[in-house]
């Protein structure tokens, strides 16, 4: 019975642990980052208190963040505040704020589906169908343009329902921060594998 226990306990643990992520307290460089796939795009203007770099670009077609530090103590301490502020969507209080004053990163959210730039042009009929292109009521299809498209101006483009934050996950790995932009805004737990699919990437 006593080796009974033993197994079951040996196996809940290996069970258990195999669900576990393994900390790591590796210093990547900016060279680590770039050979993991990141095409960076810029720099951030905040200066973050203890960082010694912070670049932004796409990785996989999507929008990532890296903020570096000497020591991993460093990224779970001083990082780790950064991530939470620059990620964190607050209630409204203010017209659309969404967004701690701190947070350089934004973008509008909150958008209906097919409402917004790309979704507010459309067809209609158009009103240059006459007699001519028609026989005894018949429309002929192949000799009228129908449709017309209506112009899309720049000036139309919808208010900004909710401005946010662009990144809305985080993960400290080693001595970087790394933020990403949401695959789904409605579904995080895309969102959450792809975050670590990102450190996986890291050599």
């Amino acid at each position: 019975m006593r080796y009974l226990i033993l197994s079951i306990t040996i196996f809940l643990i290996i069970g258990c642990s195999g669900n576990t992520e393994t900390e790591t307290l590796k210093i990547y460089s900016m060279e680590d980052i770039s050979s993991a796939g990141l095409k960076a795009k810029g720099e951030f203007k905040t200066s973050f208190p203890e960082a010694t770099d912070s670049k932004w670009g796409f990785l996989k077609g999507r929008e990532v963040a890296f903020i570096r530090y000497p020591s991993p103590e460093l990224a779970k301490i001083n990082g780790l505040k950064v991530a939470e502020e620059q990620t964190k969507k607050i209630e409204i209080k203010e017209r659309n704020i969404a967004h701690g004053k701190n947070v350089e990163k934004l973008i509008c959210r909150g958008y209906k589906p097919g409402v917004g730039v790309a979704g507010r042009g459309g067809l209609k009929l158009s009103s240059n169908l006459n007699s001519k292109n028609s026989l005894e009521g018949t429309l002929i299809i192949n000799k009228a343009e129908i449709f017309i498209k209506e112009d899309i101006l720049a000036n139309e483009a919808p208010p900004c329902v909710r401005r946010e934050p662009l990144y809305t996950h985080f993960k400290i790995h080693g001595n970087l921060v790394i933020m990403v932009e949401p695959l789904n805004t409605e579904d995080d737990s895309d969102t959450v594998k792809f975050v670590k699919s990102v450190s996986n990437l890291l050599p």
